[in-house]
């Protein structure tokens, strides 16, 4: 039996890169609601990783404006995201040899299911996943602990490790007591990975069957 035999996975930025229409669809957002701002690339990578309620939020206090800012983003992500996707290198050979040997895997998003399943079905990732956490099936989204609880409450498990690009997955993982694993790939950059302390780090996909094994000895 495996001491950790189920792996959850944020999607955007982990599995799939959807940076280009994450940052196309707020900039649609911005250019609407507040053309005179000037936003940097930096300011928009910090909207990546939490929900659009907090990134909006942190911003604009009117509720019903940051309402129709998300229905703005979401509108705008669904007509375009088809030109802006790829999955990342070696995703869907690792996810196949994971299943293959007996693995759980899970998808714990900040997204809505609408906007996130296109592209995870483009690539037929659905074949191999168990179960799937988009933002509405939580009260308190990623770093919050809830999404990976929900997760793992839907799996027969003996151990499990998160896997994502953003502090917000690593945390989550750490608040459910599991272990952690950031992406070097992240659009923020390795090094803003490394601040909340995950268990691993990987360059690559295939380093996932390094730290399974050593985790599993």
């Amino acid at each position: 039996m495996k001491k950790v035999d189920t792996i959850l996975f944020d999607l955007d930025g982990t599995l799939i890169d959807t940076n280009e229409i994450i940052l196309k669809s707020f900039e649609s957002v911005f250019n609407k609601y507040v053309p005179e701002f000037e936003y940097d690339l930096e300011t928009y990578k910090g909207f990546i990783g939490p929900s659009l309620y907090d990134s909006f939020y942190a911003y604009f206090k009117e509720e019903e404006t940051i309402q129709n800012m998300i229905k703005h983003y979401r509108k705008f992500y669904v007509e375009n995201e088809f030109d802006y996707f790829e999955i990342y290198p070696n995703v869907v050979e690792v996810i196949k040899e994971l299943k293959k040997q007996g693995y759980n895997l899970g998808i714990v998003t900040t997204k809505f299911k609408e906007a996130a399943w296109p592209s995870f079905t483009h690539y037929g990732l659905e074949e191999y996943f168990d179960v799937f956490v988009a933002l509405e099936d939580v009260e308190k989204p990623k770093p919050d602990r809830e999404p990976v609880d929900k997760a793992l409450s839907q799996l027969k498990h003996t151990g499990a490790i998160m896997v994502g690009d953003n502090q917000s997955d690593v945390l989550s993982g750490n608040n459910a007591g599991i272990y952690s694993c950031g992406v070097a790939w992240s659009f923020k950059g390795k090094e803003n990975l490394l601040k909340v302390n995950p268990d691993f780090m990987i360059e690559d996909m295939k380093d996932l069957y390094e730290i399974l094994e050593k985790l599993n000895a």
